[in-house]
């Protein structure tokens, strides 16, 4: 069958959907600027992104979805916010993790890039511990066929370890993260440990941009991460679809 399109014939057969792409993380994702005063935050522009610039690395044939949201963690409650629309519960990655696979629904990929909220010093995590609950939201996503009464398969799963986290210059977050430093040297192994036993496949952001993030505040992504972390994620990605470049 042909469709006319602005004045020519195009085989409707031939015009495969994108394969869909959902990632899932924390602020890194959403693009938070780094500020070394921790003023209110403000996000890099959609096309400064990773998410972003990994939509262009992969090209027409692919459709990166972006699910970011700042203090998000793997899968434990956070603080309450007065006068706020925000729930200690909201900030849960697992709690809310199979409503977005099931609101986006067909994947083909879910990238899980959460843990480094994880390292405030309330939670008193491992990174081991971290990583542990990391796989366990992998193991969301292979059990998500269906979502919410429809045909779709579970997608296939790439499981992130976050980048390093360095010297904090803000009183309040360096206290709230105290320790999260030397915590965060261990993710890369961690991660890397439990994936493999889990029979997941893994990457490591810290190695793409460098080891620790390079933004103002220790924490988050300068826009130079944010570019070494899509370059070298996308042929990952490619690899774990199995849709390897040639």
């Amino acid at each position: 069958m042909s469709t006319l399109v602005f004045g020519a014939f195009v085989d409707a057969s031939a015009q495969a959907d994108p394969r869909r792409i959902l990632i899932y993380g924390d602020s890194n994702t959403w693009g938070y600027v780094a500020s070394p005063d921790g003023q209110p935050a403000r996000r890099y522009g959609r096309n400064q992104r990773w998410t972003a610039l990994l939509q262009k690395a992969l090209g027409e044939s692919y459709e990166v979805l972006e699910d970011g949201l700042n203090l998000r963690t793997t899968d434990l409650d956070g603080e309450a916010w007065p006068d706020s629309i925000i729930r200690p519960d909201t900030v849960n990655g697992s709690k809310h993790l199979p409503t977005a696979i099931a609101a986006n629904m067909p994947l083909d990929l879910a990238v899980i890039m959460l843990g480094t909220n994880d390292l405030q010093t309330r939670y008193q995590r491992s990174p081991q511990q971290i990583a542990d609950a990391a796989v366990g939201l992998a193991r969301q996503v292979r059990a998500s066929s269906g979502g919410i009464g429809n045909a779709y398969p579970a997608p296939e799963v790439l499981l992130v370890s976050p980048v390093q986290v360095t010297t904090i210059p803000i009183q309040s977050w360096s206290e709230r993260y105290d320790g999260a430093q030397e915590k965060s040297r261990h993710f890369a192994e961690a991660f890397e440990r439990a994936a493999r036993e889990a029979k997941i496949p893994s990457f490591d952001a810290g190695h793409a941009i460098g080891g620790a993030a390079h933004g103002a505040d220790g924490l988050h992504l300068s826009l130079a991460d944010h570019r070494r972390l899509a370059a070298a994620i996308a042929p990952v990605i490619l690899k774990t679809l199995g849709a390897e470049r040639r």
